[in-house]
């Protein structure tokens, strides 16, 4: 089946119409408290490091910091094995562009006037006029650094996703009236091989992210890439100690799988 990423501007309605559509085709909905869940699993610190900094916009000391690589790495590993794991709707941190090489996921972007969002806003949180335009500002500001910082990308290039959708005129549920359509056509998308493939890729972030939020290995440039079927993973090392606990956490992510290291000393 298709899967659904939303990216959203804030008050544009992203949660509640993923929500939505999520109940009306019986399929997993994740957003932050589901994600924060998860990593709260891997240890009280990346649960703590995810409630600060999800979806800000990361410093440059920090985009070079092993924990933030650490949660980052975390947080793609775990968006792609919900994708992989089939019938999800992923809300945001940075989803339509990790899944965006994926041809059955549609990755939709919500929009609405400013002071559609300001109303919006005002009522949900309680707050007055000030304060939630200031609010819509830090926030969408922020999204849209995290999305550069991380992606290389613009948050709100329309090019990027596969349907913009401006729900100042639309009721929610239209517009998941719309998804829901535009799911089927994904549909058919969703070959055998396509979906092989993103199970791999999901392994390759998984062993990613092992090796990104293991203390003792320290690997700058990280990258673990599957190529012709082949899971590669590249960087700098330090000594031959380190060549052989990554051999050893690859052994224990991915089995017997075929793993082939790309690494270079540092000098």
């Amino acid at each position: 089946m298709a899967i659904l990423t939303i990216s959203r501007e804030y008050g544009s309605g992203g949660r509640e119409i993923g929500r939505l559509t999520a109940e009306r085709l019986g399929y997993r909905y994740v957003d932050k408290e589901q994600l924060f869940q998860d990593l709260e699993q891997a240890g009280q610190r990346w649960g703590r490091v995810a409630k600060e900094l999800d979806e800000v916009c990361p410093t440059l000391w920090e985009r070079y910091d092993w924990q933030y690589r650490g949660y980052v790495a975390q947080m793609e590993a775990l968006i792609l094995e919900y994708a992989a794991g089939d019938k999800v709707v992923i809300i945001g941190r940075g989803s339509p562009f990790l899944l965006q090489e994926v041809p059955f996921c549609l990755r939709v972007r919500l929009v609405a006037p400013l002071e559609v969002r300001i109303e919006r806003i005002m009522a949900r949180e309680r707050l007055n006029r000030v304060a939630a335009e200031r609010l819509i500002a830090r926030v969408d500001g922020d999204r849209a650094c995290y999305i550069r910082a991380n992606y290389g990308a613009d948050w709100d290039l329309d090019q990027a996703y596969d349907l913009t959708l401006n729900t100042r005129s639309l009721t929610y549920d239209h517009v998941v009236d719309l998804l829901v359509e535009a799911l089927s056509d994904k549909d058919r998308l969703a070959s055998p091989e396509a979906k092989a493939r993103l199970k791999d890729v999901a392994l390759a972030y998984r062993l990613k992210a092992r090796v990104a939020t293991d203390p003792r290995v320290l690997v700058p440039t990280l990258e673990v890439n599957l190529e012709d079927g082949t899971l590669v993973v590249s960087g700098i090392i330090h000594s031959p100690k380190e060549l052989h606990l990554l051999q050893k956490i690859a052994r224990e992510i991915c089995g017997e799988r075929t793993v082939r290291f790309d690494l270079h000393h540092r000098v």
